[in-house]
């Protein structure tokens, strides 16, 4: 396999995880009141990842975007196996 279609799967299954986790994290929940709390901060690991998939579209840049992709997407791998080994 050549390294576009790693570099595709990688961004495309990356990219699933990071935009799920990050909708999930940003909704609103559980609430006790009917005034719903939106935290749009846990989007910014999605945009995140976004720069670093547009960043592999120059080749110069492509290991610098590689790297801006995984860092979500290791934060919320982390996340859930602190979550669910703890």
């Amino acid at each position: 396999m050549s390294l576009t279609i790693i570099r595709y799967l990688l961004n495309t299954i990356t990219g699933t995880v990071v935009l799920f986790m990050s909708l999930w994290m940003s909704g609103p929940g559980i609430a006790e009141t009917d005034e719903p709390t939106y935290r749009l901060y846990f989007m910014l690991g999605f945009v995140l990842w976004a720069i670093g998939a547009f960043l592999q579209i120059k080749p110069s840049m492509r290991k610098v975007g590689v790297i801006l992709t995984l860092i979500p997407f290791l934060f919320w791998v982390v996340f859930m196996a602190m979550a669910v080994y703890s």
